[in-house]
């Protein structure tokens, strides 16, 4: 569609339903996780536990109204997107025959190993002195993160994050299902990053998950002391940037020894549990 035959007050109808979805895009799976970690059985949470502090009180609620920035931010820039991919700025194509499903899964994870390289690279940046305070800070008032500091941003760095996609879009086309699974994935490990309770099966982190992804020991040690650990999704730019925290691995191996501790013990004690009930 040329310029001239877009009507820019398909922007202002369009932004409520965008608006919409970027909110529970937040709520859904940070309101889960918050859920499932309230259920968890106190000494099962105690042996999973990563975070070094606890949350100063009323940290949720200024993790909460920052985060409802942030999705005001995103939704204006899903505008931005809806917009350009109107005017034929941005490429955006819908029917999966048309570029078919391997390109469609290999355009996904392209978007995703970007994306963590956008992250690592920008978040180095932002931990520079002269711009930590105004883009960074707000975020790291969280020593001790919840669920709910997953998009508790600054404005500033809330369009950092945001602008990635639009400039993707720029030189890659994407089907709206590849957008759509990469950004459920993008929150569902930033929720996971700030939980402070690792919550994925012991097993994967004494395995590939624990070599290659990022944990949420890794990012919980980021916020505990700032200089290390940058990576979002994938561990191998603190590896090659040399700003892996030293303690990093030998603290998950100590949490999947406790939780292989606690699952040895639980198994051993049910016999004698129902021995003991006859």
């Amino acid at each position: 569609m040329s310029a001239v035959c877009f009507n820019p007050f398909i922007m202002l109808d369009a932004w409520p339903a965008i608006f919409v979805a970027d909110l529970l895009r937040y709520v859904i799976p940070t309101s889960f996780v918050a859920l499932v970690i309230s259920l968890l059985p106190p000494d099962w949470a105690v042996l999973r536990r990563v975070r070094l502090r606890q949350p100063e009180a009323g940290q949720q609620g200024r993790e909460l109204s920052f985060s409802l920035l942030t999705v005001l931010i995103f939704s204006m820039n899903g505008v931005v997107i809806f917009a350009g991919a109107k005017l034929g700025w941005l490429q955006i194509y819908t029917a999966v025959n048309d570029r078919g499903w391997m390109y469609l899964l290999a355009s996904l994870a392209g978007l995703v190993v970007l994306h963590d390289a956008w992250f690592y690279w920008t978040h180095r940046l932002m931990h520079r002195p002269r711009w930590f305070r105004w883009i960074h800070g707000v975020h790291h008032r969280s020593v001790a993160p919840t669920p709910w500091a997953a998009y508790s941003f600054a404005p500033a760095e809330a369009v950092i994050h945001a602008v990635f996609l639009t400039l993707v879009l720029a030189v890659l086309p994407l089907h709206p299902l590849a957008i759509f699974v990469f950004l459920v994935h993008m929150i569902a490990r930033n929720v996971l990053g700030h939980a402070g309770i690792e919550l994925v099966p012991g097993r994967w982190l004494a395995g590939w998950w624990g070599r290659w992804m990022t944990t949420t020991l890794h990012h919980d040690l980021h916020h505990a002391h700032g200089r290390y650990n940058f990576g979002l999704y994938f561990t191998w730019w603190d590896r090659i940037g040399g700003t892996e925290h030293p303690d990093y691995r030998g603290r998950l191996r100590e949490v999947v020894h406790q939780i292989a501790q606690a699952s040895f013990t639980t198994a051993a004690g049910q016999p004698r549990g129902r021995e003991n009930s006859k």
